[in-house]
């Protein structure tokens, strides 16, 4: 078992970032989805033990196949959020 794993789901929208399911090591909470989304990135914070590194990434885990408008949409928006 890890000492902590932890994520937030977030997606891309044409307002935004806009933040999805949550993971915390005391719960989760889940959201609806944007149906309007183009992109999902998954931020996860994970650490094995005390001893260990903060492990964290952000993986796309669902994508539209719009390319070009993920491009404007990031362009607009940034990256996701790189946080819980």
């Amino acid at each position: 078992m890890s000492a902590s794993n932890e994520w937030t789901e977030w997606h891309l929208t044409p307002r935004g970032w806009e933040r999805g399911d949550e993971k915390t090591d005391f719960g989760r909470t889940s959201k609806p989805t944007p149906e309007d989304r183009v992109q999902t990135v998954e931020h996860r914070e994970f650490l094995s033990s005390s001893y260990s590194k903060l492990d964290v990434t952000n993986d796309i885990i669902w994508n539209s196949g719009d390319e070009k408008l993920i491009a404007a949409l990031r362009a607009k928006f940034g990256d996701a959020p790189n946080r819980l």
